[in-house]
């Protein structure tokens, strides 16, 4: 948890607008692609975690996203999906790299 201060004259994106962001939208478009939704409790969190995850390591391991999505827990146990999703948006990511 963030206190509000803490956030005082920083710049914060929302799930609303994770989707504007690159690599919102390609984890957005990765969720969609292999349905990783199931009763969408958890989504919003999994989501900008994967994000913040694929911002600081580009291509993340097995190793890397378990650590970064150990904050999120999915009661439909999706964790499969999930992973796929992530390393699907990071593959994108790097393209668009690769092809900008």
């Amino acid at each position: 948890m963030t206190p509000v201060s803490a956030a005082v004259g920083h710049a914060i994106t929302t799930i609303e607008a994770i989707g504007a962001t690159p690599i919102g939208k390609k984890v957005q478009q990765s969720w969609l692609d292999l349905e990783v939704v199931q009763c969408g409790y958890c989504q919003s969190g999994q989501i900008m975690a994967a994000a913040a995850l694929l911002a600081k390591i580009p291509s993340p391991t097995d190793a890397d996203i378990d650590q970064g999505m150990s904050g999120n827990i999915c009661r439909c146990g999706t964790y499969p999906r999930i992973r796929e999703a992530i390393k699907q948006a990071a593959r994108k990511q790097t393209t668009a790299e690769r092809e900008g």
